[in-house]
């Protein structure tokens, strides 16, 4: 084991990035290269057309949509029929899509039908569509800004499709308000294509209609894909959190890895998932947690985090991942947050025993926990069990007890029971096994012996699509990948240092 956890720590030392952060390139997707050839195939940037070409062969060349929930694959097959012209309407009637915290992927994917000229089946009709879009515009609540820039999008698109001209317009011009020097928006292709295609039907020739083509034909990828954003800020305390401990590690990459958390924070105190855009409370938790203890810390850098989350607090006691429209509470940002306040005891005065007892009845109401932010059991048990602290029962937390149950034959954990054995599952599971007081050397022994065969020469595993972004789809992140089945590893030496240590008495 000790071979293997060299192996893991020396991969994550050679891929820190000088900044002191993380970061890994995600797998490709539908998504992402759908909506960037959409964008393109209409524009007369020079390139476009060469670009939105290679983007159609990777797609036709066997691109599958997500099969995990059924609002991933409407919208990957809806986005892979449009950007290929094959197939007959577009179908949005799907009822998942009445579910508030995605009824704007339905939007989006009918003001994007709208203007190629599809058909759709299901949703609003047009008139309907462009009366809820213009209503959402006018009464917004609390938006993340990408999420409003993606509202004017949608606006732009379909009162240009109705030749309300001036509307679309005004539209435009919020939309390249939010534009960065680049001609992205926040680093992300799916905003930024989405603001390409608005800008060239509402305002062609634009210098932001320009910069955003140009943008995308700059981003595409030799494979012709384009991927989803990257998450500086959330890979590094990520990796910190599993790699923690080890002395070269800590010896080599925790500095840095601190410093740059410490810079990353935003003037409101908390932290973004990738630089540069708003914070949001899961991450402001997670780099918390991550910096707790470790040297080189500000307290002013605790003290302002701690503040931001207190001020984040919702009525009810509990936090959401941004204070924003349709953003509902989940269960691993509670987590986050509550481990985060137990991390820094004495420091703030925020209460979270809302929280816990929130946490402590979803599981009993649920028979399991939720993560919003990532697929499957193993993460959710292993987030939110610190929250709640592992029961005080020699047989462990019941909810490690469950989890330990879904472990397939050949010694590992699947994402969700009755799946493939996934070496990041694992590590998560074994990881909540230890959080959960789970000791039971038969997991133990067979879980490890998963992770150890299926690590690669280079001190890597192999990977499957686990975050959600934007929720539901899912994306594959290496980093991730690597922090948990490195996790699980480190348990594992934990457990067997504390099962040959010398009992007192």
């Amino acid at each position: 084991m000790d071979r293997a956890l060299g192996l893991a720590t020396r991969h994550a030392l050679a891929t820190q990035w000088p900044d002191g952060s993380w970061s890994s390139l995600p797998g490709p997707r539908i998504t992402e290269t759908a909506l960037c050839t959409l964008a393109l195939a209409r524009s007369p940037h020079p390139g476009a057309d060469r670009a939105a070409e290679r983007g159609r062969v990777w797609l036709a060349g066997g691109a599958v949509p997500q099969d995990h929930h059924p609002v991933a694959q409407a919208v990957e097959a809806a986005l892979l029929s449009l950007a290929l012209g094959t197939g007959g309407p577009i179908d949005v009637s799907h009822p998942s899509f009445a579910d508030r915290a995605l009824s704007a992927r339905a939007r989006l994917i009918q003001a994007i039908a709208l203007h190629t000229g599809r058909a759709t089946h299901g949703g609003t009709g047009p008139a309907a569509l462009r009366t809820l879009l213009a209503s959402a515009l006018a009464t917004p609540g609390r938006l993340k800004r990408w999420t409003r820039v993606e509202l004017w999008a949608a606006h732009a698109l379909v009162e240009a499709a109705h030749g309300n001209r001036p509307a679309a317009r005004r539209a435009a011009r919020a939309i390249a308000d939010e534009q960065s020097p680049a001609g992205d928006f926040f680093a992300n292709p799916v905003t930024t294509a989405l603001a390409a295609l608005a800008l060239q039907a509402a305002a062609p020739g634009t210098a932001a209609a320009l910069g955003a083509a140009r943008n995308l034909i700059t981003g595409q990828h030799p494979d012709g894909t384009w991927r989803f954003a990257t998450s500086d800020v959330w890979d590094t305390a990520l990796t910190v959190r599993a790699f923690r401990g080890a002395a070269a590690f800590d010896r080599r990459g925790l500095p840095a890895a601190v410093a740059f958390l410490v810079e990353a924070q935003n003037p409101d105190g908390g932290w973004p998932y990738r630089s540069g855009v708003e914070s949001d409370n899961d991450t402001t938790a997670a780099a918390l947690i991550a910096l707790g203890g470790a040297s080189g810390v500000p307290g002013t850098t605790v003290g302002a985090a701690l503040r931001h989350l207190a001020g984040q607090q919702t009525p009810d006691g509990l936090w959401r991942t941004w204070q924003s429209a349709g953003d509902p509470p989940v269960d691993d940002v509670i987590a986050h947050v509550v481990t985060a306040l137990d991390r820094h005891q004495g420091r703030h005065r925020t209460r979270s025993a809302t929280a816990r007892r929130w946490l402590a009845e979803r599981l009993r109401t649920q028979g399991r926990w939720h993560a919003g932010w990532y697929r499957g059991l193993p993460y959710a048990t292993a987030e939110v069990l610190p929250a709640v602290g592992a029961a005080a029962l020699e047989v462990g937390h019941p909810a490690a007890r469950a989890l330990a149950e879904t472990r397939n034959p050949d010694g590992g954990w699947p994402v969700e029971a009755g799946g493939p054995s996934a070496p990041a599952a694992t590590g998560l599971a074994l990881a909540a096994l230890e959080r959960g007081g789970l000791l039971d050397a038969g997991h133990w022994a067979e879980g490890l012996a998963y992770l150890l065969e299926t690590q690669r020469a280079d001190g890597t595993w192999p990977g499957v699509p686990l975050m959600y972004g934007p929720r539901p789809l899912l994306t594959h992140f290496p980093t991730h990948t690597h922090a948990f089945a490195a996790d699980g590893l480190f348990a594992g030496k934990r457990r067997l240092a504390a099962a040959h240590a010398p009992q007192e008495g």
